[in-house]
């Protein structure tokens, strides 16, 4: 009895062993998975996925980040502030718009376009679309002058 004891032991200790050390592969792996997602997205690079719309108050944080007149949209990983342009796979229209917020719930959706930037890429009526999206460079950094030294 004593023998099946120590058995017991000896492989609750290498099950142990094995479930911790694949346990922080699998992290490790997940780090670089999530790593590739996750880096900075420069101006002119391109991302395509699903856009779908959501009507926006029209007193929300959201409009009164945007400039008067600007479309907005929710993007999970771009900077607030972003300027995008989206295109419309199907019919290749395009719209310009302004990143105000983050909480893109759905996993399958790149980016949460308001309801006028919808109707302005003709997606309204099915509610989600194919969309390439084109991170646009900052216009604020242009309009900065270089500090004189």
């Amino acid at each position: 009895m004593p023998l099946l004891r120590n058995n017991l032991g000896w492989r609750t200790c290498v099950c142990l062993a094995l479930a911790i050390l694949s346990l922080g592969r699998a992290a490790e792996l997940s780090g670089q998975m999530l790593s590739s997602p996750n880096a900075p997205i420069t101006p002119s690079k391109k991302i395509e996925g699903v856009a779908k719309w959501y009507n926006v108050p029209p007193n929300s944080l959201a409009k009164r980040r945007a400039g008067k007149d600007e479309l907005t949209a929710a993007h999970n990983r771009l900077p607030i502030g972003t300027k995008v342009r989206v295109t419309h796979i199907a019919n290749g229209k395009s719209v310009v718009v302004r990143i105000t917020d983050r909480g893109i719930t759905d996993h399958r959706s790149v980016i949460d376009l308001c309801k006028e930037a919808a109707a302005q890429l003709d997606m309204l009526r099915e509610g989600s679309a194919r969309v390439r999206l084109e991170v646009l460079p900052d216009d604020t950094a242009s309009t900065k002058k270089a500090p004189v030294w």
